[in-house]
C-alpha cells in the first residue's frame, strides 16, 4: 500500500509593509493508522492555518476546510488526523493551507480607551484620519504629525511580535510601503496595534518583549510610504487573507476623557 502526500505552505499578507515569512512549520508524522498533520508555531503570538484537505481513502478527525489557531511557541500542534478507510484501498492525501499571523477568528474584541502615543505634555495633530483621502482609503488608521526623533510610547499592554528598524529610504510613493520600519504588537483580546514610519536603528524593543502602556517603543521617522515626518497607527485584526482595521478610542486631556480622533483635530496628553 502506497501514500503520496503533498504539503503546500501558502503565507498570504494584505498589509502595506513588507512582512516576513512566518516562522511556522507544517508537515506530518505517520500513525499506524494513517497521518498526523502538525504545526510548530515559532510566533510570539497566535497563528491562523486554513488547513484544505484533498482525501482519497482517508478521513479527517478534525473535518475539513476548517480554521486552526496554533498557540504561540507552541511545537508539534496537531491539527488533525488522518485515518485510513479501508485498509487495502490505496490512498492518499494533499493538503493546501493559508496562513497569517494572530486568531483570525476573533469576533467581538474589547473596547478598549487606547493612550495618546507620545509623552506626556505633550500634544500632535492628527494629520490623516480614518479613512483618509490620501493613504487611509478603506481603512482606520491615524497619522500624527510629530518630527522625527519623537518618542514612542506604547498605547496599550501587549507583546513585541514584529520589529523592522533596518530601512532608511522613504517616499510619497506607495511603492516605498516595503521600506517601512515598524512595531507590531500583539493584545491579549486578539488585536494588534500597528506603529510605522519609525526612524531608522530608532526602535527599542524586541520581538519577545512583553511591555505597558506607556512604556517606551521607538521614535518617529519619515521611513516608507511617507511624504512627511509622522507616526502612522493603526489597530486590527488579522484575517487569513486581509486586515480588518478598527476604528479606536483614545484618552486625551487628562485622561478622563475618551473619545474618537479627529481628521485636523488637535490632541494634548496631561496623564
Amino acid at each position: 500500500m502506497k501514500f503520496f502526500t503533498s504539503l503546500l505552505l501558502l503565507v498570504f499578507s494584505t498589509t502595506l509593509f513588507s512582512q516576513p515569512q512566518l516562522k511556522i512549520n507544517l508537515y506530518n508524522e505517520k500513525t499506524s493508522e494513517g497521518y498526523n498533520i502538525l504545526v510548530d508555531n515559532n510566533e510570539f503570538c497566535p497563528v491562523s492555518i486554513k488547513i484544505d484537505l484533498e482525501l482519497t481513502n482517508m478521513t479527517s478527525s478534525n473535518g475539513n476546510h476548517k480554521i486552526f489557531v496554533i498557540p504561540a511557541k507552541t511545537k508539534a500542534f496537531v491539527i488533525t488526523t488522518l485515518k485510513i478507510i479501508k485498509p487495502n484501498g490505496g490512498g492518499g492525501f494533499k493538503t493546501n493551507s493559508q496562513a497569517n499571523l494572530g486568531d483570525s477568528t476573533v469576533i467581538n474584541p474589547i473596547d478598549y480607551p487606547y493612550s495618546l502615543p507620545f509623552q506626556k505634555g505633550l500634544s500632535f495633530s492628527v494629520y490623516q484620519g480614518y479613512n483618509g483621502s490620501f493613504s487611509h482609503q478603506n481603512e482606520n488608521a491615524l497619522d500624527f504629525t510629530m518630527p522625527i526623533g519623537t518618542e514612542i510610547l506604547a498605547a496599550r499592554d501587549g507583546v513585541v511580535v514584529k520589529v523592522v528598524e533596518h530601512n532608511v529610504k522613504g517616499c510619497a510613493d506607495r511603492s516605498c510601503a516595503q521600506y517601512n520600519n515598524l512595531v507590531l504588537i500583539y493584545h491579549n483580546d486578539g488585536t494588534f496595534s500597528q506603529y510605522v514610519h519609525l526612524k531608522y536603528n530608532g526602535i527599542t524593543v524586541q520581538e519577545g518583549d512583553v511591555v505597558k502602556e506607556n512604556d517606551l517603543i521607538g521614535y518617529s521617522g519619515q521611513t516608507g510610504f511617507a511624504n512627511g515626518p509622522h507616526l502612522h497607527f493603526m489597530v486590527f485584526i488579522q484575517r487569513i487573507e486581509k486586515q480588518e482595521t478598527l476604528r479606536t478610542k483614545f484618552k486625551i486631556n487628562d485622561g478622563k476623557e475618551v473619545q474618537y480622533l479627529m481628521e485636523k483635530g488637535n490632541y494634548f496628553k496631561k496623564y
